[in-house]
C-alpha cells in the first residue's frame, strides 16, 4: 500500500509539473525540476528493489538472489547505453539461464 500511495503521489506530481508550466507563462525553477527527478528516480529504485527483495519463487532455491543477478544485468545494459528493450532481454535471458541451470543441478 504504501508502495502504491509514493507511485500515486509522483505521479501526479509529475503530471502537474507538466500542467503548471503550459498554464502560466512561467518556467519552474530549476531547483524544483530537480528535486521532481530525483523523487521519480528514488520511487523507482524502491519499486525494484522491493520487487527483487520480495520475490519467491519456489521451484528456483535462492529466489531473490537471482532476481538480484538478473536486475543487475538488466541495468548494466542500460548502462552501456542499450535501449530498454535490450535491457530487460538481458535481464530476463539471465533469469532464465540461471533457472534453466539450478534446474539442471537440483
Amino acid at each position: 500500500m504504501t508502495v502504491l500511495l509514493a507511485v500515486l503521489v509522483v505521479g501526479m506530481g509529475s503530471l502537474l509539473l507538466r500542467v503548471v508550466p503550459l498554464m502560466g507563462a512561467r518556467r519552474l525553477p530549476d531547483k524544483v525540476a530537480a528535486y521532481a527527478e530525483y523523487a521519480g528516480m528514488a520511487v523507482l529504485a524502491a519499486i525494484v528493489v522491493r520487487a527483487v527483495m520480495l520475490h519467491r519463487d519456489p521451484a528456483v532455491p535462492g529466489a531473490p538472489l537471482v532476481a538480484f543477478v538478473a536486475t543487475a544485468t538488466g541495468l548494466v545494459v542500460a548502462f552501456r547505453g542499450r535501449s530498454v528493450l535490450a535491457s530487460v532481454a538481458a535481464g530476463a535471458a539471465t533469469y532464465l539461464a540461471i533457472t534453466a541451470a539450478l534446474a539442471v543441478t537440483t
